[in-house]
């Protein structure tokens, strides 16, 4: 892959975010169940590609082979974006709520998972491992699920596991993005949210997605002059600074264990964003970051990264696993909506519906969708829903990563003790849970 391919692939994207975008601002449907440009876009996209249209006709959108990398490359974008200019001091009790809601999350879809692989597997094709790729690809994401099944790919033991993982993952992406935006308008009109979402009471800006000129805001402010340094190219200099801290992260780690090669890029860069985030805004350099232009950058990754990740969507891999994919899709989400609808109502304090649908997209995609949903409830910011999950996928890598990197081969050489180990993991999110937050919600009451 060359430069040159990334700038084509660009300019596919761009065009089909533009024909999104027209498409959102013209469809009353789709403004009526605020349905983002980029799954529009991404859709599109999809049906529009080689491994879609291009199997029965000779025009397609010729992609790159590295459209695939996109969303593991813009995920670390926005994760790098992601404490810069953040005020963290919101964060307490809340934060660790979701934190364990978000273990209960995930070890719950990794256990629905490997059962219905396991009963499915009992008369057709399907290993039990494939029920493991199903919360890499749900929970974690492309970039995660491409890491997980390469790791169980260059060990030989699954040539199937990244179209699999990959294909969960888009598969998630669209359901946290749709079932998201549903949950959203029925929250809006119980009034659930903070801010008032009826449809009929939305300006034409909100509705359609067109601003005009008349009612047009800046989106950022000059930290630099352009006779210096152009303020954008200031800002965005100074995230590729925090993936720069991220890459050396991850270099001393694999110097402490080589077995640390397969920890993510973007988990050092999380950490990366966490620390240096915390350490400028306890110093003067904090006047040099302009948060609404890191958001802006956040946003546009975003969509990029969406739109990406759903036009690369596997069409053999859902033939060839069409039934079992579905139905481990289907558990995993109604695990999330218990976790984060029903748990997440019973044990956190402040804005329990916008955190609960924050950590729903992000338990059904990456961090990234859960953060594009928030936005859409909390376009200021002005609840913890956001910082909360970002809270909880940064302290939730303590564990998921030597969890992965051991369970990816130990799901095939120790299942069973695999198994065991993630059932007790459930028990220690739930009942730990439980016992720390849901008690003393009730006993504040």
């Amino acid at each position: 892959m060359t430069l040159t391919d990334v700038l084509k692939d660009f300019a596919y994207l761009s065009v089909l975010l533009l024909v999104g975008f027209e498409l959102r601002r013209r469809i009353v449907l789709f403004q009526r169940f605020f349905i983002p440009t980029s799954l529009i876009a991404g859709t599109i996209g999809m049906f529009l590609s080689q491994g879609w249209l291009g199997e029965v006709a000779p025009v397609y959108i010729p992609f790159s082979a590295g459209i695939g990398q996109w969303s593991g490359v813009l995920v670390i974008v926005v994760c790098a974006t992601m404490f810069l200019g953040l005020e963290l001091n919101k964060v307490g009790r809340d934060g660790m709520v979701t934190t364990f809601l978000a273990g209960a999350a995930h070890q719950g879809q990794m256990m629905v998972g490997l059962a219905i692989a396991a009963a499915f597997g009992l008369f057709m094709a399907v290993p039990y491992q494939f029920g493991y790729m199903g919360v890499w690809g749900f929970y974690a994401g492309h970039g995660n699920a491409t890491t997980v099944g390469n790791i169980i790919q260059d060990a030989g033991l699954w040539d199937d596991a990244v179209g699999v993982g990959v294909t969960f993952s888009t598969i998630g992406i669209l359901c946290g993005i749709i079932l998201g935006m549903v949950i959203i308008n029925f929250g809006a009109k119980r009034g659930l949210t903070h801010i008032k979402m009826s449809f009929e009471e939305m300006d034409e800006a909100e509705r359609t997605g067109y601003i005009r000129p008349e009612h047009r805001t800046s989106v950022g402010s000059g930290v630099t002059n352009v006779s210096s340094l152009d303020p954008l190219a200031f800002q965005v200099a100074i995230v590729g600074a925090v993936v720069v801290v991220g890459v050396v992260i991850r270099a001393l780690l694999m110097k402490i264990h080589p077995i640390m090669s397969r920890f993510p890029l973007v988990g050092a860069v999380l950490v990366s964003s966490m620390i240096l985030g915390f350490v400028i805004n306890k110093t003067a350099l904090k006047e040099r970051i302009d948060r609404r232009l890191m958001s802006r950058i956040t946003g546009t990754s975003l969509e990029y990264m969406i739109t990406a990740a759903i036009a690369t969507t596997s069409r053999q891999i859902f033939v060839d696993y069409a039934l079992p994919l579905v139905a481990i899709s289907a558990a995993m989400v109604l695990v999330n909506l218990f976790v984060c609808f029903v748990l997440g109502r019973r044990w956190l304090q402040d804005n329990p519906f916008e955190t609960g649908v924050g950590l729903f997209g992000m338990a059904c995609g990456v961090l990234a969708t859960g953060l594009m949903l928030t936005k859409v409830m909390d376009p200021d910011n002005e609840t913890t829903a956001a910082t909360c999950i970002s809270t909880s996928s940064t302290l939730g890598y303590a564990w998921q990563i030597p969890y992965m990197v051991v369970g990816s081969i130990a799901i095939f050489t120790a299942p069973t003790v695999t198994t065991i180990v993630s059932a007790a993991l459930l028990l220690f999110f739930l009942v730990g849970g439980e016992i720390l937050f849901g008690r003393k919600k009730r006993a504040a009451k």
